[in-house]
């Protein structure tokens, strides 16, 4: 995986950005490289911010421990 997109809020309004939960975070970090793999948060179209797997789950436990 390259990249994901992660878009949501309560009652379909997109009022602010929506991280992916813990656990979630922990998986990907399973199965990417966190420096590289994309976590892009949207609101709309325009309305994004970009981080790395890294930003959001630092000193994971990951796949380059292997």
């Amino acid at each position: 995986f390259r990249a994901i997109c992660v878009v949501g809020g309560p009652g379909e309004r997109l009022d602010a950005y929506t991280p992916p939960c813990g656990v979630c975070r922990q998986v990907m970090s399973e199965f990417c490289d966190a420096g590289q793999f994309k976590i892009i948060l949207a609101r709309s179209k325009t309305e994004y911010e970009i981080y790395t797997l890294e930003e959001l789950l630092p000193q994971s436990f990951s796949m380059k421990q292997f």
